[in-house]
């Protein structure tokens, strides 16, 4: 191994400035919109259940709250962070998955273009389609550059054996992990939130004999009834449970793609080959993830 092939060994020295122009803005679009839903959930459900009290001191309180919520839905609108958010994740990993096709000879096309100048076209001209497709978008900044960096071209003209340590270590394991932590996370959200779902309605139920029987004057149903909804609300901004299936079925299948590359035989006659496919394959996975939830995203949006 080469001292130019061994500095080449985490992703971040591949990856070209337009990657982090647009996962920069979409990690802010990301934080930008959970803080605005989280804020106008917690507004509107304030406005509920202080609502829900015979005085008019806590009337007016209410009204306050409703007011707040209503310019967090307007600047929501007016700026549209969500938008920015799906625009710049998409951009970041179509730059992110054409780079390590680069960087590594993977291509929809088998074998792939092994002289440098035709696999730089390549990839430029692949890259062209990615920013003419968001070229109207915030999360692509103007000037922005997605050239070839210094450790795409190290790392392409590394032997098959190098090229394959670093992305089995570099890509497919990080990106598993990623994919295996995101499932666990969502699915303990998705049990809270299942749990309150049943819990909060429950709830509802017992304090309304109380309430039918007019032990209080408080309206504590449409205090819980507001719970309620915020909580299926946030469930449904958040999408849990879809997400979980979703990070475990890539999981597993880039698991099976590492088994398969970790298991090439190197010195076989078509093993550049294989390894386009089979390294073509594990790109396709993460790209098929990150459609579907990108398509999700945008008919819920």
């Amino acid at each position: 191994m080469s001292a130019e092939s061994r500095r080449v060994v985490h992703e971040h020295e591949l990856l070209p400035e337009l990657f982090w122009a647009a996962d920069g803005a979409s990690l802010q679009g990301q934080r930008t919109t959970v803080a605005m839903s989280r804020f106008q959930l917690l507004m509107l459900t304030g406005a509920a259940v202080a609502g829900s009290a015979d005085s008019p001191w806590i009337a007016a309180v209410s009204a306050v709250l409703f007011f707040l919520a209503m310019c967090a839905s307007a600047l929501a609108g007016l700026h549209n962070p969500q938008g920015v958010w799906y625009e710049g994740r998409a951009v970041a990993e179509s730059v992110k998955t054409l780079a390590w096709k680069y960087a590594v000879r993977a291509d929809a096309y088998v074998p792939p273009p092994t002289a440098m100048e035709d696999a730089e076209s390549l990839y430029r001209l692949q890259l062209t389609g990615v920013l003419h497709a968001f070229r109207r978008s915030r999360a692509v900044p103007p000037g922005a550059r997605a050239d070839v960096t210094e450790g795409m071209q190290l790392l392409r003209g590394a032997s098959l054996a190098i090229r394959r340590d670093v992305y089995l270590r570099e890509r497919v394991q990080q990106q598993h992990d990623w994919y295996v932590n995101k499932a666990r996370y969502c699915e303990r959200a998705a049990r809270i939130t299942g749990f309150l779902s049943v819990v909060l309605p429950l709830l509802g139920v017992v304090l309304s004999v109380p309430r039918i029987q007019g032990d209080f004057s408080y309206d504590i149903l449409g205090a819980v009834a507001a719970l309620a909804a915020s909580s299926t609300a946030w469930a449904q901004l958040r999408q849990y449970r879809p997400l979980a299936s979703a990070y475990r079925l890539a999981a597993d299948e880039l698991e099976l793609i590492r088994v398969q590359l970790a298991a090439m035989d190197l010195s076989a006659p078509d093993a550049e080959e294989q390894w386009a496919r089979l390294a073509r394959d594990a790109e396709d996975a993460v790209s098929r993830e990150h459609t579907t939830w990108q398509a999700r995203r945008e008919v819920r949006g």
